[in-house]
């Protein structure tokens, strides 16, 4: 009978810098019973496997794992894995710490950090690495059979409030991440003004500035539950259709990049410091965005929607999850957003913020670490050249 040994632990930052390879995994589960746990995983987009895990004792259990093609791995966890799945980057550690693994996760678990130590002598290891915060291998809400049906940012307990560290200079930012709506495309005044015509429409008297203040930066689900609470009435059920038909004719023919801002993308590539976007927009309605203003063959696949993690803006998870695909630590990273809500999910998220105060004023961006008017502030904010032509 298969064996498996293995402890799990919480960790703090300093694991990273012995990382010697790194595996990106999705996996779902046929059964998520912990006492018969069925799951599938693909391992780096290239292998695929069947893995059947018994009831746990301690740091051991029953596992039986086998090779299952790829196309057939592909298909099961497509058609027959309940969604999202659990998806999670694996690093393999160095000396002195071989033989641990970190996995980072993404998607619907973002913000989770957990290491494993897999081996026959596990159980019996006491000298820990000097970043693990404490030993959850009995607590089954991190198992990730448990994991896919209950993700981490749904019970993730609060945070430890610790001394702030000062904001990093963003000049040395190993990744720039940039929200879309205001700061890539100039789309704010355009959706603010669909969204307030039809929330009027809709018997919710809205201005557009009513709506660039109350709403801008959120998702409709949000605008939804703050109605709800001011109200107690609810949006029509085809309220979010409607608005993205009518938002998709306006892009399609209004929309145009912010001022100056291909200059700062090109800037950043020549310079060879990484970014991406990461948006609170539907995955259509942001490729659609990038598309019309000419934007997408700059950011290529790098572009993170809400649409793919559990909860969006003010929550960090959208950013944890661009983090972690991008293959940065969230303290390296530096975000750039124009809206409240988006200021606060980089504070969350460990980042250092910048706010961008071209349509929503500074003084409401002030938690931001930093804060420019333009794009020419925000070249010099990311110590571009000066003579960037923005």
């Amino acid at each position: 009978m298969g064996v498996e040994t293995e402890r799990k632990f919480l960790v703090r930052p300093g694991w990273r810098e012995t990382v010697v390879r790194t595996l990106e995994v999705r996996q779902g589960y046929l059964s998520e019973d912990p006492a018969r746990a069925v799951r599938v995983r693909i391992t780096d987009g290239r292998s695929g496997a069947l893995t059947v895990k018994g009831p746990r004792e301690g740091a051991r259990r029953p596992e039986f794992e086998y090779p299952v093609p790829l196309a057939d791995a592909t298909e099961i966890l497509a058609r027959l894995c309940p969604q999202p799945l659990v998806e999670k980057v694996r690093h393999y550690l160095g000396a002195p710490y071989d033989g641990w693994t970190v996995d980072e996760f993404y998607g619907s678990n973002a913000g989770l950090v957990l290491a494993e130590l897999d081996s026959e002598e596990a159980e019996f290891v006491t000298d820990l690495p000097p970043w693990i915060v404490a030993e959850v291998t009995t607590d089954l809400r991190f198992d990730n059979a448990r994991l896919h049906g209950n993700p981490y940012p749904g019970w993730a307990p609060a945070a430890r409030t610790a001394p702030a560290a000062p904001p990093r200079s963003p000049a040395d930012a190993g990744l720039v991440i940039f929200d879309n709506d205001g700061v890539l495309v100039d789309s704010e005044p355009l959706a603010n003004r669909v969204l307030a015509a039809l929330l009027t429409e809709s018997g919710f008297p809205t201005t557009v500035e009513e709506s660039i203040r109350r709403y801008m930066g959120g998702t409709l689900d949000r605008v939804r539950d703050m109605l709800r609470a001011d109200t107690g009435r609810e949006l029509p059920a085809d309220f979010a259709q409607r608005y993205r038909e009518w938002l998709k004719d306006v892009f399609e023919r209004e929309l145009r990049p912010v001022p100056g801002i291909t200059d700062v993308l090109d800037a950043l590539a020549e310079r060879g410091t990484p970014f991406c976007v990461a948006s609170s927009s539907p995955r259509d309605r942001l490729e659609l965005a990038l598309r019309v203003t000419g934007l997408a063959p700059r950011l290529g696949h790098r572009v993170y929607s809400a649409d793919e993690v559990l909860r969006g803006k003010p929550a960090p998870d959208l950013f944890l999850h661009a983090a972690v695909r991008m293959g940065v630590d969230p303290a390296d990273a530096v975000v750039v957003e124009d809206s409240v809500p988006g200021v606060d999910a980089a504070t969350a998220a460990g980042m250092t913020g910048i706010g961008f105060a071209a349509l929503t004023p500074a003084d409401r961006l002030s938690r931001a670490a930093y804060v420019v008017h333009d794009t020419a502030g925000l070249a010099a904010r990311l110590g571009l050249p000066a003579d960037v032509p923005v």
